[in-house]
């Protein structure tokens, strides 16, 4: 399926420009084309479209280009620079082309410099312009299309990063697994401040003189992270909100989260919960989705992960991650690896690693 572009792309004059830089296309549009940002970290230079797609698709899981009208003005420029977790890169073509997006491993979030766009994503359409970035989760897919004027800036970062630095903010373990909300674009203003900060990023990587030390390039690292967090919509924004007050539970749901947490480490049911709660199942469930946003087994699994991490940063010697997987509930240390994983963002096996 080939998502079609609008007759009217027009280039945007004032696009581009790291914070702090006079507009180079008063008077002058040349003198703006020379600015590039990210050139001090070439990655790619080719006017072979297969070239470009290998390299792409590392970094974020491009499996296809198709080159339109005017293949043959293309001219497929790559930079990247990657810090701890996060890797910011610069993009343009040359040519207008479609391309397809699938299965990646990354969180990303598309910044338009110039050019327009639009894409395809769960089967919904959209556009694609400077005030219109797209956010992707890991395994996306999606279909793009860029004009010929296309350029770009994309931030790609890890799971792992993400996952720990909102456990951290929201103190809870991340379950169910975070997830964007690519059909709910966030405000103007929102987006505007998330530009802002990568292009101001970018400029000061280009630096030659005066750099930043590697502690506030460490420091600008994790701003990206709470700005990509804050900024844009997914599972668990509803927590991040200021002044946000937790919706008060009928009095049923908070029955059974007391069962809960007096009893982590026994089995626990549904049924069982429902009796604690003096209530059916079926209205325990309704309820307990409503006001917590999950249910009551993965409230359940949320306590005993908790409990869990707990228990890892403060174990013994003799300790391991099967016996306290165990000790959590947890009959399956492969399955509790992997929801450990998804909570925290690092293996319970590294947690146990870093108190010892």
């Amino acid at each position: 399926m080939r998502i079609h572009l609008p007759l009217d792309l027009r280039y945007s004059p004032t696009a581009g420009l790291v914070p702090g830089m006079q507009n180079p296309l008063v008077g002058n549009r040349t003198a703006a084309m020379q600015y590039e940002p990210l050139s001090r970290f070439p990655a790619v230079r080719t006017h072979d479209v297969d070239e470009l797609r290998q390299r792409m698709s590392g970094l974020f899981s491009v499996r296809w280009l198709d080159l339109g009208r005017g293949a043959h003005n293309f001219d497929g420029r790559l930079n990247h620079h990657q810090m701890q977790d996060i890797g910011v890169s610069y993009a343009r073509y040359g040519c207008s082309f479609e391309a397809s997006l699938s299965h990646g491993h990354s969180y990303l979030r598309g910044f338009p410099i110039r050019g327009r766009g639009r894409y395809l994503l769960s089967g919904v359409e959209g556009s694609i312009s400077r005030d219109h970035g797209i956010v992707l989760g890991p395994g996306s897919e999606v279909r793009l299309n860029y004009s010929s004027d296309f350029e770009h800036l994309i931030l790609r970062i890890s799971p792992e990063r993400l996952v720990s630095t909102l456990s951290s903010l929201i103190d809870r373990p991340i379950d169910p697994p975070l997830q964007m909300t690519t059909n709910v674009r966030p405000s103007e203003a929102l987006a505007a401040a998330q530009h802002r900060l990568i292009e101001f990023v970018a400029g000061e990587l280009d630096r030659t003189d005066n750099p930043l030390p590697n502690v506030v390039l460490a420091e600008l690292e994790q701003v990206l992270v709470l700005s990509f967090l804050n900024c844009n919509f997914h599972n668990y924004s509803q927590f991040l909100q200021e002044g946000a007050v937790r919706f008060v539970a009928p009095w049923q749901v908070r029955l059974a989260e007391e069962y809960i947490e007096q009893n982590w480490d026994q089995p626990i049911t549904v049924e069982a919960l429902a009796v604690a709660a003096k209530t059916s199942t079926r209205s325990l469930f309704y309820s307990f989705k409503k006001s917590r946003g999950v249910s009551p087994m993965t409230f359940a699994r949320q306590i005993r992960l908790r409990h869990a991490k707990q228990m890892l940063t403060s174990a013994g010697p003799e300790a391991s991650v099967t016996s306290i997987a165990a000790l959590c509930g947890f009959g399956n240390p492969g399955h509790f690896a992997r929801h450990y994983h998804s909570a925290f963002g690092e293996h319970p096996s590294a947690t146990l690693k870093n108190v010892r």
